[in-house]
């Protein structure tokens, strides 16, 4: 098993030596940042194309598999704001940049 952070350098053997399965394990921490939310919505879209993200070799992915995951399914599974379908939501309770940096998150996802 592979543990990682989206900071720290990656790799997986080129051969599997072992004698049952590997698994990799990734949790992403993305702060919520321009940047970012304009890569989400590139990933959002590449989703619902069925296509890899930006950041993964190209080609057509999953564009012509029946049954590939849908955009209500992600809904359903509280994965509408990771993906970026739905809004990012402004507390009373948050700073003054937080509410401009979320404000700001908001108007890139164009929702």
């Amino acid at each position: 098993m592979v543990l990682w952070h989206c900071d720290t350098i990656h790799a997986v053997d080129s051969i599997h030596r072992g004698q049952s399965d590997s698994s990799v394990f990734y949790i992403p921490a993305v702060p919520l940042c321009e940047m970012n939310v304009k890569y989400l919505v590139q990933q959002r879209d590449a989703f619902l194309q069925g296509i890899p993200p930006p950041d993964f070799p190209g080609g057509e992915g999953e564009s012509h598999h029946i049954g590939r995951g849908t955009h209500e399914e992600l809904i359903q599974l509280i994965g509408g704001r990771s993906m970026g379908f739905e809004l990012f939501s402004i507390k009373s309770d948050m700073q003054l940049g937080e509410k401009q940096v979320t404000t700001r998150a908001n108007t890139i996802l164009n929702l």
